[in-house]
């Protein structure tokens, strides 16, 4: 499929003089038409890589996209193969990555010949890692562009159907290069007015969750508010603390079996930031938290939850551990809507 689109083509190229400063461009001509490798270069995967559109732009002569590796996780000397990370002074060993961008270049050179041009485009640490990373001086360590190399030289797609029901719609229909969904097309599905809760920041002063054992003065200090006192059985005291505002409810609890957690539930229709990691009441989706603690092995999956007598309803949910507090994200209506932190495993 041709795509008219030279002034996106203009753009990429740009955009390559300006990725130089890796020092890094690997090149090679595979023996085939430039048509068909622009259809296999999306069919690249390896452990890294995730199913998702892809840009790209193309002409009669050239073909660009990017090949994106997610969630590399450096470890002291476990090292992911991938890239050569540069860390600045007295930075830890221990940096994560959440996405690294290589820009892919299809040249035509003749009908069954294309140049291939590779270069690592972008270095994306996560919020942690973002002031200790020399992005600038990462360089590729070359793996990826000689799995690239291999892909295309010996990549076969598969036999087309002989079935004469599909229909020609279908049939371009694989190759149509899509964009990824873009924050315009976000907020013009999900139009909500975003507020920020002044509560939510005095909790969260200093940007991070709060670590347990806490009490309830803890948070009566914080909030400025002095919480109900509601019965619970399998409490200490047989009570637990609760603190209701107009733009979210707030509790606190120690159990009799040594558990210990604090809760925060949105209800409404707005936005509500506020809260430590870019973390956003109603706005907030499960993929986008999963990525974002991908450092701490965030797991995302389903569980059902009962919400009545006779009913129940399932639940998405991002859990991970972080220092020594289990964090448990639930997404009520596809958004956050209430997070919990507990000194015991959920």
């Amino acid at each position: 499929m041709k795509i008219k689109t030279n002034h996106k083509l203009s753009i990429l190229i740009l955009l390559l003089s300006f990725s130089l400063f890796f020092g890094q461009k690997v090149e090679f001509n595979v023996p085939k038409d430039i048509e068909s490798l622009q259809n296999s270069i999306f069919e690249f995967k390896n452990d890294f890589t995730q199913d998702e559109a892809k840009a790209a732009a193309a002409s009669d002569t050239d073909f660009s996209t990017t090949v994106d590796l997610y969630s590399l996780k450096y470890e002291g000397d476990q090292k992911n193969p991938y890239l050569d990370l540069a860390l600045k002074n007295s930075s830890k060993p221990k940096q994560f990555i959440q996405q690294a961008v290589w820009n892919v270049n299809l040249k035509k050179i003749s009908a069954k010949s294309t140049k291939v041009t590779v270069f690592l485009e972008k270095v994306i640490p996560d919020s942690w890692s973002k002031k200790e990373v020399d992005t600038k001086l990462t360089k590729s360590t070359g793996k990826l562009e000689e799995e690239i190399k291999e892909f295309l030289l010996n990549y076969k797609p598969a036999e087309p159907s002989n079935d004469n029901d599909v229909s020609e719609a279908d049939s371009t229909a694989v190759t149509t290069y899509t964009t990824a969904v873009t924050t315009t097309d976000r907020v013009a599905g999900n139009p909500k007015q975003e507020k920020v809760s002044k509560k939510l920041q005095s909790l969260f002063a200093k940007k991070q969750f709060i670590s347990l054992p806490a009490t309830s003065d803890t948070f009566t200090k914080l909030l400025q508010v002095s919480p109900s006192q509601l019965e619970c059985k399998d409490c200490k005291g047989e009570t637990y603390s609760n603190w209701d505002f107009d733009d979210f409810n707030m509790i606190y609890a120690q159990m009799n079996n040594g558990g210990e957690y604090y809760a925060i539930q949105y209800y409404g229709s707005d936005s509500i930031s506020g809260l430590p990691y870019g973390l956003v009441f109603n706005d907030s989706s499960p993929s986008e938290c999963k990525q974002k603690f991908a450092r701490y092995n965030a797991q995302l999956y389903q569980i059902t939850v009962d919400t009545d007598e006779n009913s129940s309803k399932a639940l998405t949910v991002v859990t991970f551990k972080m220092n020594s507090s289990f964090v448990r994200l639930e997404f009520g209506n596809e958004y956050l809507t209430r997070l919990v932190i507990s000194n015991k495993e959920f």
